[in-house]
C-alpha cells in the first residue's frame, strides 16, 4: 500500500514537471512570435489542465494515504519489557505525541474540562525522569488514561490470566476460571491482589484504564485486575464460605494463552474464535437457564443478541432477523456489545428505526422492506459502548422502542484513528468532536445513554429481576392489555 502511494506520488511529481516544461516551451515559442501560435495555446491549456489534475491526484493520493494510515493500516502491539527506548528517545517521543493530541483532541479535552497544556506540561516533566522505555510505557499508560476517552490508548499488551470477575459496588467475584490449575471458582469473593484490598486496587488499576466516565473506567479496572502490563504472577487473597486463603495466579502472553486454550478445547487453528478470552463476558453474566424458562408461553417474541458490530455482524444480524421479523414483540440485546465497525451499525439501525435519523452528522434512512414495525426492548449495561452506544441512542427516540437495563458507557461519539511516532510508539486517539445524540440533550462524550426502565445490576447466579425479565414482565402486561381491549 505504501508503495503503491509513492509510486503514485512520484508519477503526478513527473507529470507536473514534464507539463511544466511543455508550457514554458510554448510561451517561448508564442513570444518569438511564430505563426503556430494556436496550436501552442492548445499545449499551454492542456498542460495547465495536466497540471491541475495530478494536484488534484495527489491530493487525492494523500486522502487514501492518510486514510490507511490512521485507520485501515494494521497496528503493531507491544509488551512494555519489549520497548527499546533510551531516556532521551523517549522524551522525544513524547514531544511527538503531545503535539499529535494537542493537533486532534483538543475539542474533546475542552468538552471534558481538561486543560491540555497543563496535562501535558505535568507529563512532560515526569518524562524527564524516567531512566527506561518501560517506565515510560507505564507513563504514557497513564497519560492516555488522563484523557478519559475509551478510544484514546497507547497499543501496548497485558498478560492474561484466564480468570475473569464480575462485580457489584466495590466487591468482586470470580466468574469464571479457565485454568484447571488454579483453585479459584465462581462466587469466590476477591479480598486482595499482591497484598492490596480489593477497593484500592481497582483504585489503583484506574489509572491505567481508558473510559470516558468514572464509572466506566471502575468497570473496566475491575475486569482487568487480573491482568497486568509488566508482571506475570498474582497472589490472590479469596474468601470461600469461612475459608480465606491465597492463591497463585500465574499470568500469560495472550497469544501464548488462547493457544492453551484452544489447545485444551481442541480446536484448530483456523477455527472461528469462540475462545473463553473474547466470550467470557457474555457466557457468564447471563443467566440463560433462567431466561430459558421465561420464554414459556411467549412464542411470539423475538430475541436476537448482537455481540459486537465486526466483520460478519450485520450477516449475522439478517439473518436472525429473517426468523424474528413477524414476530409482534422484539428483545435486541446489546449488553456487553462493545462496538465495532460504525457502518455495520448503520446497516442494522436501517432495519430497525420507523424513521429516518441523523446522528453526528450520519443520517441512517429506514429500510422500508426490512424494517421491523412491532414493539422494541433494547437490553444495555455498562458495558454497552461505541456504535451499540449510538444503536441504543437512536433507538431510543423510536416510538415503538424501549431501553431497558443501566445507562450507557458515555462514549459513542469520538471514533478513533491510529498514529505511530518515528520511534514506533502506536497509539489510538479519538479525533472526533463531541456532538448531541438525537434526543437533543445527551451528549456523546461522558454522559451514557439512560434507559427508559432502569434495572439493578445482577450477578449471573442471582435471580433477580434483570433486563431480560423486566422485558418479558413489560410484553405480558402489553398481552394482557390487548386480550382485555379483544374482549371489550
Amino acid at each position: 500500500m505504501n508503495a503503491f502511494l509513492s509510486t503514485g506520488n512520484i508519477i503526478n511529481f513527473v507529470l507536473i514537471l514534464l507539463s511544466l516544461s511543455v508550457s514554458v516551451w510554448c510561451i517561448c515559442r508564442c513570444k518569438k512570435g511564430t505563426k503556430r501560435r494556436k496550436l501552442y495555446y492548445a499545449g499551454i491549456a492542456l498542460s495547465v489542465l495536466v497540471i491541475a489534475l495530478c494536484i488534484r491526484g495527489s491530493y487525492k493520493i494523500f486522502r487514501y494515504y492518510d486514510l490507511y494510515d490512521k485507520v485501515l493500516r494494521p497496528t503493531k502491539s507491544y509488551y512494555l519489557n519489549e520497548l527499546t527506548l533510551s531516556p532521551e528517545e523517549c522524551r522525544e517521543d513524547f514531544e511527538e505525541i503531545m503535539d499529535i493530541v494537542q493537533e486532534y483532541y483538543a475539542p474533546l479535552a475542552r468538552h471534558k474540562h481538561i486543560d491540555l497544556k497543563e496535562l501535558n506540561k505535568a507529563y512532560k516533566d515526569k518524562v524527564k525522569t524516567v531512566k527506561n522505555a518501560e517506565q515510560y510505557g507505564l507513563l504514557l499508560l497513564q497519560y492516555f488514561s488522563a484523557l478519559k476517552n475509551m478510544h484514546t490508548y497507547p497499543f501496548f499488551s497485558r498478560y492474561e490470566s484466564g480468570v475473569y470477575v464480575v462485580c457489584r459496588n466495590d466487591s468482586v467475584w470470580v466468574s469464571s476460571c479457565w485454568n484447571d490449575d488454579v483453585d479459584l471458582r465462581q462466587k469466590d469473593l476477591i479480598v486482595a491482589v499482591d497484598g492490596i484490598p480489593t477497593t484500592d486496587c481497582v483504585r489503583k488499576e484506574m489509572r491505567i484504564n481508558f473510559a470516558s466516565t468514572d464509572a466506566s473506567r471502575k468497570k473496566a479496572a475491575t475486569l482487568n485486575m487480573f491482568t497486568s502490563y509488566t508482571d506475570t504472577c498474582r497472589q490472590v487473597t479469596v474468601l470461600r464460605g469461612d475459608s480465606v486463603f491465597n492463591v497463585s495466579l500465574p499470568l500469560f502472553k495472550e497469544e501464548e494463552l488462547l493457544a492453551e486454550l484452544r489447545k485444551r478445547a481442541n480446536m484448530k487453528p483456523n477455527e472461528k474464535d469462540r475462545s473463553p478470552i473474547n466470550s467470557s463476558l457474555k457466557m457468564d453474566e447471563k443467566a440463560l437457564p433462567s431466561w430459558l424458562e421465561a420464554f414459556e408461553g411467549f412464542d411470539d417474541v423475538g430475541y436476537i443478541e448482537i455481540q459486537d458490530f465486526g466483520p460478519g455482524s450485520v450477516e449475522d444480524f439478517d439473518e436472525q432477523m429473517k426468523c424474528e421479523f413477524k414476530c409482534p414483540y422484539l428483545i435486541l440485546d446489546l449488553q456487553n456489545n462493545l462496538g465495532g465497525i460504525m457502518k455495520n451499525m448503520m446497516n442494522v439501525a436501517s432495519c430497525l428505526i420507523l424513521k429516518t435519523i441523523t446522528i453526528g452528522g450520519i443520517t441512517i434512512k429506514s429500510d422500508a422492506a426490512k424494517c421491523y414495525k412491532g414493539k422494541l426492548f433494547v437490553l444495555t449495561d455498562d458495558l454497552t459502548s461505541s456504535g451499540a452506544e449510538s444503536l441504543t441512542a437512536i433507538l431510543k427516540e423510536q416510538s415503538n422502542a424501549v431501553v431497558i437495563g443501566q445507562c450507557t458507557a458515555g462514549d459513542c461519539g469520538s471514533r478513533g484513528c491510529n498514529f505511530k511516532t518515528s520511534h514506533g510508539i502506536e497509539f489510538k486517539l479519538a479525533t472526533q468532536p463531541p456532538y448531541l445524540l438525537p434526543d437533543g440533550e445527551t451528549w456523546s462524550e461522558g454522559q451514557g445513554v439512560a434507559p427508559d426502565i432502569e434495572v439493578e445490576k445482577c450477578l449471573p447466579w442471582e435471580r433477580r429481576k434483570k433486563a431480560f425479565g423486566a422485558a418479558i414482565e413489560l410484553i405480558r402486561q402489553d398481552k394482557l392489555k390487548n386480550s382485555a381491549y379483544e374482549l371489550k
